[in-house]
């Protein structure tokens, strides 16, 4: 019977695992993202006309947050995704060297929109 519970454990470990959340953006001209978390805390991810794109470290992977970012921090780029599983509302913040730049000098006339932008998630197996 305890094989059984540990065999029945495993499975449903295995497929929870599994899930994978596919995100798109309101703009038409942005293809789709699929993000997979790990268990050894990586999030796989695929763009939908690029493939498979270098993995992203798990930053908080709870029952209502799901954070990913890039795994080596880079001054010319980096990439942040929060994504709320609750409302799968997604908020990706790109920070490129110039941009940075721009904030540590308070410009006031940034564009944010090319900082952080909103996507629309929803849970696939």
């Amino acid at each position: 019977m305890r094989v059984f519970a540990f065999i029945v454990f495993l499975s449903f470990a295995s497929s929870a695992s599994a899930l994978s959340w596919r995100c798109q953006h309101e703009n038409p001209d942005r293809e789709d993202l699929t993000f997979t978390p790990h268990a050894d805390g990586t999030v796989v991810w695929e763009h939908e006309k690029l493939g498979l794109m270098e993995p992203l470290k798990t930053v908080v992977n709870s029952d209502d947050l799901l954070t990913m970012a890039t795994q080596q921090v880079n001054i010319l780029y980096s990439r942040f995704f929060h994504l709320d599983k609750f409302s799968g509302r997604m908020g990706e913040t790109a920070f490129r060297g110039s941009v940075l730049r721009r904030l540590a000098e308070k410009d006031p006339d940034i564009n944010w929109a090319m900082i952080t932008t909103i996507w629309l998630c929803k849970e696939v197996s």
